[in-house]
């Protein structure tokens, strides 16, 4: 059931994980130009077949359709032959006519004719050009050559044509050429064998494309550094001690202006509220120890004027005297207990050196334990430094030694060490008690929870006025929760129990 809730909570982030929502769009950014540049490829390869087979369609129609001029050559007038070739040609393809007669050298093709009709030196350089291009070598010698052609060329009048087809017939021993050709530009939009990505179309939706890409990145980039600011800033709010910060001034994006105005009024009410309950803890102590002083003063003079005699008036002034110094116990833990309170609201951390602060407390606690016949063992490893608040460590240090030393017998030693353990600082305190029964180590933390013995009536039936709270272990827990770190206790195999803080080394 663990392994399964634990698998649940981590698809959970996972499925609502801000960063996984960027790495998934950036994978679409980048894979998106890679699918559009195969499918571009794929209809420039198609259009260009079509386009192809159907200048090549058209040679081969035109030269059907010139086949019996050809024949009657001899017969008829050059001008017939020219009306013909104007008649069967379509739109703004250019014919022109060549001839190798019987017996001819290989690439001694002579012009007939040409619609649209040109110059006769017109003719001979584009002849001249073609020969040089070694087209004609494809029909030698049988004039049977491939005539679906795609050959740009650049005319004698200086415009960009496309050979489309060339088509070959045979009269006879001749060998008649039917050669097409269009301008470029009339061809397509855009030039035949034109890289795609060259096409302007395209380098405009290319441009557009980068243009939102650069887009959702710099809104990607402006959110990411907003909410590290924010990180920031949160951080030196709980940290405390590093300087004012403010949600609102870190803020630049204006759509989370009020966002970060709640956040600030959130800080600001939570150090109102910790403020408030540490003066309304100190008043009301006041308010309650004024009183009990006043009795207190009140009896010494009842004291001296009753007789030592009067055993009943006796007795009350001593009740009355043990009452007042429970109560003002009482409220000195009310308020010790509030404070704790408002400290775990919003405590104060900054680096301290934790090995010079615990050999400082340790050598101040070492006197008292040696009048009460108890010996201390410490361990502190040197350069431990800790995100803590003295005011709040000061109170778990002193408890927990309180804890061991009420539980360790005479001419017994308690254990203190300070070590690192990753990425924590660990304070080990130890006795040599009795250690607590296993089904309540559980419970040792928890608030009016003492295993201490309760103080014997006296002969005289009257309880003493010092008593245990059970307030001691539940302060550590609040204000080691309240510095973001852990605190465990274990029963030790050698006898006693052994207490667990450890602190965070990093902020």
């Amino acid at each position: 059931m663990a392994a399964s809730n634990r698998r649940a909570q981590f698809f959970s982030r996972l499925v609502h994980s801000f960063l996984l929502k960027l790495v998934l769009l950036a994978l679409i950014l980048l894979t998106v130009p890679g699918i559009l540049y195969w499918q571009f490829q794929k209809a420039e390869r198609e259009q260009q077949r079509l386009l192809q087979n159907s200048v090549s369609q058209t040679g081969r129609v035109i030269a059907a359709m010139l086949r019996p001029h050809f024949k009657q050559f001899k017969d008829e007038s050059p001008q017939e032959l020219q009306e013909a070739l104007a008649a069967a040609a379509v739109g703004n393809t250019h014919v022109k006519v060549l001839v190798r007669l019987a017996h001819a050298a290989p690439d001694d093709f002579i012009y007939v004719a040409s619609n649209p009709s040109v110059s006769a030196s017109y003719l001979k350089k584009e002849r001249d050009d073609l020969i040089q291009s070694g087209i004609f070598a494809n029909l030698a010698p049988t004039c049977d050559g491939t005539t679906d052609l795609s050959l740009r060329f650049l005319n004698p009048a200086g415009e960009q044509e496309v050979l489309t087809s060339m088509t070959p017939i045979h009269v006879g021993a001749d060998c008649w050429i039917v050669v097409t050709s269009q301008n470029a530009a009339d061809i397509a939009p855009v030039p035949v064998n034109l890289p795609f990505w060259r096409e302007p179309t395209l380098r405009l939706a290319t441009a557009v494309y980068v243009l939102s890409t650069a887009l959702i990145i710099w809104l990607l980039v402006h959110m990411w550094l907003n909410l590290s600011r924010f990180r920031v800033a949160a951080r030196r709010i709980r940290m405390r001690g590093t300087g004012d910060t403010s949600f609102r001034e870190l803020n630049t994006i204006p759509e989370l202006t009020r966002v970060a105005e709640d956040f600030d009024s959130l800080v600001g009410a939570l150090t109102a509220s910790q403020n408030f309950i540490k003066q309304a803890a100190e008043e009301n102590t006041h308010a309650l120890k004024a009183p009990l002083a006043v009795i207190a003063q009140s009896i010494e003079p009842l004291k001296r004027a009753t007789s030592p005699s009067d055993a009943v008036a006796q007795r009350s002034l001593q009740l009355i005297e043990r009452s007042v110094s429970k109560l003002d116990a009482l409220a000195s833990s009310t308020r010790d207990l509030e404070q704790a309170v408002a400290d775990v609201l919003y405590p104060e951390r900054r680096r301290i050196d934790l090995s010079a602060f615990l050999v400082q407390m340790l050598s101040d606690y070492e006197v008292t334990l040696v009048a009460q016949g108890k010996r201390l063992s410490a361990r502190i490893a040197e350069g431990i430094t800790a995100y803590a608040n003295e005011d709040l460590l000061e109170p778990v240090i002193e408890n927990l030694l309180e804890n061991a030393a009420g539980f360790t017998p005479k001419d017994s030693v308690i254990e203190v060490s300070l070590g690192r353990d990753k990425d924590s600082a660990c304070i080990k305190i130890a006795d040599h008690g009795p250690g607590v029964p296993p089904g309540e180590l559980s419970r040792i933390f928890e608030r009016y929870v003492s295993y201490r013995p309760q103080p014997q009536l006296a002969a005289d039936g009257i309880a003493a006025a010092e008593c245990h709270q059970g307030l001691g272990l539940w302060i550590v827990k609040r204000n080691v929760e309240g510095l973001a770190g852990t605190v465990t206790a274990h029963n030790r195999e050698s006898g006693g129990l052994e207490v667990v803080v450890r602190l965070r080394m990093k902020a």
